[in-house]
Order: structure tokens, then C-alpha cells, then sequence
């Protein structure tokens, strides 16, 4: 299963990913994600930029220490923010300097795919030797 979504920051390929503890920090300061996403739908600019660059920093940090524990032998693409052979976050005050005010909406966009690519279950069907069989033939 794939519960890595990729944002491109500065010419880098930053991971993030909602796994359980971003969802657990998203539950405390929203009350779900739902909530976290309605907060983004009528955010005003300021706040929207806020919770943009919050939620960035929450899933790439998420993503970096997924790449890093479970996939640290795979090849990193070129692009990949590796320092010292780890992936490394983006700090929040980097993404304040490296996004511009219209890239915004793009980066909420990023950030519900990145929601949904790690809400999505996988669903791996088992034959059964009768049925199978029964297909078989």
C-alpha cells in the first residue's frame, strides 16, 4: 500500500504522510479531520496560511521518519531531501519562505489528497477453494 503523497518545495520531493500519529495530533487540535478540513475550507487568508503550513509541517515530518524507517534501503529519487542518508523535514519557517501566496491553494490540494491516500484501506480478497474452484472449471 502507498501512504506516501509527494510535494515538490524548492526543488525537493518532500514525503508526507497521515499515518496515526499525524492523525492522533490532528484529532487534539481539531477534534477530527473533518474538522480540520472544514477549519481549511473557510479559513481566511491568514488562518488558511497557518493551518497550510501547520499541516505541511505535521505530514512531511510524518513522511520523512515513514521513509526512514521503513524504506531507508530503497534509492531515493534526486530530488529527495537527504541529508547525511536521512530524509529530512522542512522546517515551518523554510516553507515561509520557499511558498508563495498563490501556491497555497495548491498546497491545500496536496494536503486532502495526502488525507485521503492514507484514510484509504487496502482490501486483499482471499479464494476460497470451493469458490475457486467453482471459477475454475
Amino acid at each position: 500500500m502507498n501512504r506516501i503523497t509527494y510535494i515538490k518545495i524548492a526543488g525537493k520531493s518532500y514525503p508526507m504522510s497521515f499515518s496515526l500519529g499525524a492523525s492522533k495530533k490532528i484529532v487534539e487540535k481539531y477534534g477530527s479531520a473533518e474538522k480540520m478540513k472544514s477549519s481549511l475550507a473557510k479559513a481566511k487568508d491568514a488562518e488558511k496560511i497557518d493551518i497550510v503550513i501547520d499541516m505541511m509541517e505535521l505530514l512531511i515530518s510524518q513522511g520523512c521518519a515513514y521513509k526512514n524507517y521503513f524504506e531507508k534501503d530503497i534509492p531515493a529519487p534526486e530530488d529527495a531531501p537527504i541529508v547525511d542518508g536521512k530524509w529530512t523535514t522542512l522546517p515551518k519557517e523554510a516553507m515561509e519562505i520557499a511558498i508563495g501566496i498563490y501556491d497555497i491553494n495548491d498546497m491545500a490540494d496536496k494536503i486532502m489528497e495526502c488525507i485521503g491516500t492514507g484514510s484509504n484501506k487496502e482490501v486483499e480478497a482471499k479464494p476460497e477453494g470451493k469458490n475457486m474452484q467453482a471459477t475454475q472449471e
